[in-house]
């Protein structure tokens, strides 16, 4: 990444191996929420995928962390499908936990949520759809 790269282009870079690891804080079993419908896009799309969610102890399968400190490191990108009251709190454990990329889902934020975000130390991706990016750079294993 140069420093001129914007946090959206850094994370088109990150999306472009199956290796980026991604955690979704927000995952869900329910399949109708988008949670759910990134958790499973994601996972489809050959990323390592890991779901955050206090109430679920797996996650399609797959073993869910009650917070971010929990998920083992390293983590590329952060991708937050929560209400904008969970989210600040997210940015802080985002901020804590040594993250570099946090991916803010429409829905996710608002504009006090925004201010917090670049406050922080990590880079924030917001009004883009992780899913729509995955899409459009077609993944392939890293060299």
């Amino acid at each position: 990444m140069t420093i001129s790269e914007s946090p959206l282009e850094e994370a088109t870079v990150l999306l472009r191996y199956t290796s980026t690891r991604i955690v979704v804080v927000g995952a869900s079993n329910y399949r109708w929420k988008y949670g759910n419908i990134i958790f499973r896009d994601l996972t489809a799309r050959g990323y390592d995928v890991l779901p955050v969610n206090p109430g679920q102890a797996t996650v399609e399968g797959v073993r869910a962390f009650t917070t971010l400190a929990e998920v083992p490191k390293p983590v590329d990108i952060v991708d937050v499908v929560t209400p904008p009251a969970v989210t600040r709190r997210i940015l802080e454990d985002a901020a804590i936990a040594g993250i570099s990329l946090v991916w803010l889902q429409d829905g996710s934020f608002d504009d006090e949520v925004l201010a917090v975000a670049l406050a922080q130390p990590f880079r924030t991706v917001h009004h883009a759809c992780i899913m729509v990016v995955a899409r459009r750079v077609h993944a392939v294993p890293p060299p």
